[in-house]
Formats: structure tokens, sequence, C-alpha cells
């Protein structure tokens, strides 16, 4: 089917000066053809999952309405609607990154919804790994729920990527339930091509001792938005997250992160390292969020942007949210171009200077790659930048 897309997402908790342009983003695309709403079967399963595969998206958050008392968020945030969360098109079973829109569209589109769900007390020692092997012209949208139970452990990997010049559509909706003392990590690699459409909206829920983990890397598409909100419920819940980006050509990045402290001594560290070339844009919002109750918790945001072009737009947005006391926050950005001494350093030993730019991309976004628990996709992956840069 053809559609047009015009959906507001990446909201920011709470809004700053509009001038900035930052308070939000408009995913504005025309004519979008979108041929499958299902995702792909992962390479294999193993001991300890479970999947029901082709579940409505509407059917798949009743894993979340089950605990809605702590995790549906519908009201206090900019766009989307206070008032009774029994009215379905304003709800969201588990608040995510882009926002309510998404959630929309997905379930205007019929897309069909894949939940994985890991026994209580099972480890699994394997990647879980979901391959998005996308063609010229294709239009996708897909949906995954990862349900880790008491003590469980599990990573899935899911790997988007096409040819480097190839065009189309890939919509991900991703939701996480950690409970108690559960690990999930979720690692996702964007290669699509160069004039790819892209999405990618995350949200998870994480209970008492239980920690999620995200390795990101978004390295090709024309026009990304990517959206994550975690929401630490209980005492000693634990996110980190890993990204990296490579922003080039006439490309454009929109990043919406949100952390929400609500148990106590709950901790989040979001790092973001990235590059920006030629004429491309990116835009970061990332947000520490400590609810009342949340004492005692620690969260810190850093991002670290390498600007090699002075036609690069970069806007970033580290912002702590408090109304509790006694908590730990702590936020940065370290922005610019590569050194004049740095560069004198590397042309004093035979480096010139576009070799040297060459070198500090590979090693900033290889040190994200090497996150990747599986070998053949994180040597795909640095290939990739090898063949890029």
């Amino acid at each position: 089917m053809n559609t047009d897309l015009k959906m507001k997402v990446n909201v920011l908790p709470v809004y700053t000066y509009n001038f900035l342009k930052v308070n939000d983003s408009i995913l504005d695309a025309s004519d979008i053809t979108i041929d499958d709403v299902t995702s792909p079967e992962a390479d294999e399963i193993h001991g300890g999952v479970s999947v029901k595969r082709g579940v409505s998206f509407d059917e798949a958050g009743d894993v979340f309405r089950a605990v809605k008392e702590k995790i549906l968020v519908s009201s206090g945030v900019p766009g989307i609607p206070n008032g009774d969360t029994s009215d379905r098109d304003n709800d969201q079973a588990l608040r995510t990154g882009m926002g309510i829109d998404v959630d929309k569209l997905f379930i205007a589109s019929g897309a069909k919804c894949d939940v994985y769900t890991v026994d209580e007390g099972a480890r699994v020692d394997k990647p879980i790994v979901i391959r998005f092997d996308m063609k010229n012209g294709q239009g996708r949208l897909s949906a995954q729920v990862i349900h880790a139970k008491r003590d469980s452990e599990v990573t899935v990997i899911m790997d988007y990527s096409s040819e480097k010049e190839d065009a189309g559509f890939l919509g991900i909706s991703t939701r996480i339930l950690a409970e108690e003392g559960a690990t999930v990590n979720v690692v996702k690699t964007q290669l699509l091509g160069n004039e790819y459409l892209h999405f990618d909206d995350i949200g998870g829920a994480c209970f008492e001792k239980a920690k999620i983990g995200l390795v990101a890397l978004e390295l090709g598409a024309k026009n990304v938005w990517n959206g994550c909100y975690t929401n630490l419920t209980t005492k000693e819940a634990v996110f980190n997250s890993d990204m990296g980006y490579l922003c080039r050509n006439d490309h454009k990045l929109d990043l919406n992160y949100v952390t929400d402290h609500r148990g106590k001594k709950t901790d989040a560290i979001m790092n973001f390292k990235g590059v920006l070339m030629d004429e491309a844009q990116k835009t970061l919002r990332f947000t520490i969020d400590f609810k009342n109750g949340s004492s005692g918790s620690a969260g810190d945001e850093q991002e670290d942007a390498l600007l090699l072009s002075e036609n690069v737009i970069n806007r970033s947005m580290p912002i702590i949210l408090c109304q509790e006391e006694d908590v730990d926050g702590r936020h940065g950005a370290t922005i610019g171009q590569l050194g004049e001494d740095l560069l004198f350093y590397m042309e004093s030993r035979g480096i010139d200077e576009e070799e040297a730019k060459r070198i500090m991309i590979k090693a900033r976004l290889d040190s994200v790659a090497r996150l990747i628990p599986d070998p053949e996709i994180m040597q795909k992956v640095q290939y990739y930048i090898q063949s890029i840069v």
C-alpha cells in the first residue's frame, strides 16, 4: 500500500524555546510504499525463548497493560493528551522515544508483532539475530516485544541493511520488558542505502535489579528518526546505552533518548559518539528525568561529536529534570573539529589531513562497533565503516 506520513515524533519531555526548533520533529514523507507489515524470523531460537509470531500490534500491548499502573504513560507529556487512559487512541502500553503517532501508524496499517518471551531464570547464551535484508524500493513496518521474565537473560541483535545506493522505507517498533532481576541486551545496526527513510522507535520498562542495555549504530539511510524511552520503574533498575552515528552528504538524523527514573537507586548511562560530514544535519535530545521517589539514583549522559565540515548543522540538547533532592545527575556535550595540535602531530608522521580524518572516524565508530557480541555482524559493520570513509 502507498501512504503519506505526517507524524509528530521525538517530543521533548519539557518544551524549550520554539525558535530553537528542537521541541519535536515532524516525520513528513509522501507516497511511502509499505508492502510488508511483518518481521523476519530470527536466525535461530535458543532454549528458554518462545516466540509468538503475527500478533496484532494492539494485542501485543497487553503484555505491558498487565502492569499499567507502573508503566502506562498517557499524560503530562507534550504531544500526548491528558485524560482518561481508557481512550485507546491516546493509550500507549509503554511510552516510547518517538511517541504515540508511531503506534497509531502501526495500528492503522494492521502491522503484526512478534513477542519474544524468555522463561523465568533462563540464561540464553547465544544472541538471537533478526536480519532485515532490505531491497531497493521495498517498504516495511516491523514490531517486536522482548519480554524477559524474572532472573532471565537474553541478547537480541537486529541488523538492518541493503545495497548502498538503494531507496526504500523501514519503520521499526521495539518494546522491552525486563522483570525483576532480568537482563536484556539489544543491539541495532543500521546500514541501509543512501536513499532510505528509516525510523526506529524503542520503549523499555525495567523493574527491580533488572538491566536493559542498548547498543545502536546509525550509519546509513538518508533520513533517520530514532527514539528511546526507558522507564526505570523500581529500585536498582539500570539502563546503559551506547550509540555511534555517522551523518554525511545531505542526510538528516533526529534522536530523542529519555530515561525516566521512578524507583530508588536507579542508574542510567547514555553515551553518544558521532561524526557529521558534508552538509549533514543532526539533532540529539537526551534527557535524564528524576521523578519523585527516585532518591539515591544516578544518571550520566554524554555526547562526543566530531564536525568535519563547516556546512554541517548540529543541535545537541542534554537535559536533566529533577523532582528529587538526593540524586546524582551529570550531562555534557563535547562538539568540535579536529584540533590543530592533533593534525600537526599526524602530519609530522606522514599522515595528511584527509587520512587523519579517516582514522578519527574509524576509531570513533569502531569503539561502539566492538560492543557487538556477534563476530560476524561486528565485522560486517567494521567493513561498512571502512568502505564509506
